[in-house]
């Protein structure tokens, strides 16, 4: 307000002051005994440069009627009053005046322009400014530098903003969650205007001012400020993705150094695991079975066959891990992989009863024959360590729906109330509930399904429904029907 009265008794004193110099001029061309026609064009040179010096139309037209006065007072005879007896002086008053106007209204329009012109080139010269500075900027703090002073220094007034981290509570947290929730343009509260900044699918952050300062922004300032916002977020998001970025090359590089570390370990086991097993098998085959020799032989190969088990998971998971499991499929019957895969785990569990039932005809089944035995030798495994030694375990092999359907079920206590598919779950080891962790890392369930989904079939577990225990379902796609039927015969 005080700006705007300082303004205003400004260009009333240029006003004033032209006018008394253009008057004193015309006087002194008087006395000359110079034309008249001279005291008007001083007289419009005057309003002219009141114009320039002056906002906006009303200074010039004042000053432009103003002048007609002081011709006529000054100047026009009776001088000093404001009667004249030419009447040809009126044609000259309406001439001088109308001219003055115009000139004036001209000039004004012109400095308006001008002005315009001159605010829209500092508003473009202040967008590039603040979007070079903010392409080279890579951090939250360094941009919040950035942008504070450079909205400050062109709004001449506090404005501030907060980053959102997604992890700690705000001072604004309902501002927050209204924005999160709601594609809002802004909001006002406590007297204060809050603008969002929005990335490409989240809320980044917030601006925030008084509300009275917004309303006294003109439509270009506004229109600016809009631009300012989209900038300022398009600066954020990009802030955000180079830390995530990071945040996932780090990671990565984790998980290579953790993968390598595994793979380097896991084949440093195998070698002396294999001669432990070796060793072992030949000493329980010199030994009666009733001797403490073949029974501390039997423990050793045990746990050596379980270690190596292991160390064939590890191995497996980083291969999945790394995208390197290679699936070599073959047409095999599957009869023969789940002999093969009973055959490995009643080595030491001889006294295990397993049942196996498949179909008359010879079922051949595209497949990596190493891998599904892995993932049978798993499952049998984890039937083991749930079940005693007098209840058996269930295999049923069939086709149905040109898909190659393989289920394994046991007699134990189930999953006890668990969600079955939690099992699948990298490092899933609770023991209280039916998992591949009661003597593990909980890895085998994980590499069953990552082997059967390289296989495009599909792995789930349920609990039985004719007995208490858990059963695992799994599909494997099979080839057309007549041409199974053709490979299989």
């Amino acid at each position: 307000m005080k700006m705007k009265f300082k303004s205003y008794i400004h260009s009333l004193l240029i006003t004033v002051i032209l006018l008394v110099i253009a008057s004193c001029v015309g006087l002194f061309f008087q006395y000359l005994d110079w034309s008249e026609i001279t005291i008007v064009l001083i007289y419009i040179i005057s309003i002219l440069i009141i114009s320039l010096l002056t906002k906006g139309y009303i200074y010039g037209i004042i000053s432009s009627i103003i002048a007609t006065f002081l011709f006529n007072y000054f100047f026009t005879a009776p001088y000093y009053t404001l009667l004249f007896y030419d009447s040809r002086y009126f044609i000259t008053f309406i001439s001088m005046t109308l001219t003055s106007i115009i000139v004036s209204t001209l000039t004004s329009r012109i400095q308006l322009s001008q002005n315009q012109a001159y605010k829209n080139a500092q508003n473009m010269k202040m967008l590039y400014e603040l979007t070079n500075h903010l392409s080279k900027i890579t951090d939250k703090q360094r941009l919040y530098d950035e942008v504070y002073h450079i909205l400050n220094q062109y709004f001449h007034y506090p404005i501030d903003f907060i980053f959102l981290d997604y992890h700690n509570e705000h001072k604004h947290q309902d501002i927050i969650d209204c924005f999160r929730n709601e594609n809002q343009k802004y909001i006002i509260k406590d007297m204060y205007i809050f603008f969002p900044l929005y990335g490409v699918s989240r809320l980044l952050g917030i601006l925030f001012f008084k509300d009275d300062n917004f309303q006294h922004m003109d439509e270009t300032q506004k229109h600016i400020f809009y631009l300012m916002i989209d900038n300022i977020s398009l600066a954020l998001d990009r802030i955000y993705s180079i830390e995530e970025q990071l945040k996932l090359n780090e990671a990565s590089i984790k998980e290579h150094y953790r993968s390598n570390l595994l793979r380097s370990i896991s084949h440093d086991l195998r070698t002396p695991l294999s001669g432990i097993m070796g060793t072992s098998e030949m000493i329980m085959g010199i030994n009666q079975p009733t001797s403490s020799s073949y029974h501390l032989a039997q423990d050793i190969y045990q746990e050596a066959d379980w270690l190596y088990l292991m160390v064939q998971n590890i191995l497996s998971l980083t291969k999945v891990q790394e995208g390197k499991l290679v699936i070599h499929k073959e047409y095999e019957a599957i009869e023969e992989v789940i002999g093969s895969a009973i055959s490995h785990v009643q080595k030491n569990m001889s006294e295990r009863q397993i049942e196996v039932h498949v179909p008359d005809e010879v079922m051949m089944v595209p497949m990596d024959a190493q891998l599904i035995q892995q993932v049978i030798i798993n499952l049998l495994d984890n039937a083991f360590k749930h079940t005693s030694n007098n209840e058996k375990i269930v295999i049923n092999a069939y086709k149905q729906d040109h898909q190659c359907y393989l289920v394994v079920e046991d007699y134990g206590d189930g999953f006890l109330g668990e969600d079955p598919q939690k099992l699948f779950g990298m490092f899933y080891t609770q023991h209280q509930s039916y998992s591949d962790s009661f003597k593990g890392v909980g890895l085998g369930l994980t590499i069953c399904k990552a082997i059967i989904e390289a296989h495009q079939g599909t792995i789930e577990a349920k609990e039985c429904l004719n007995h208490q225990g858990a059963q695992f379902i799994i599909t494997l796609p099979m080839e057309d029907e007549y041409e199974s039927n053709n490979i299989s015969c």
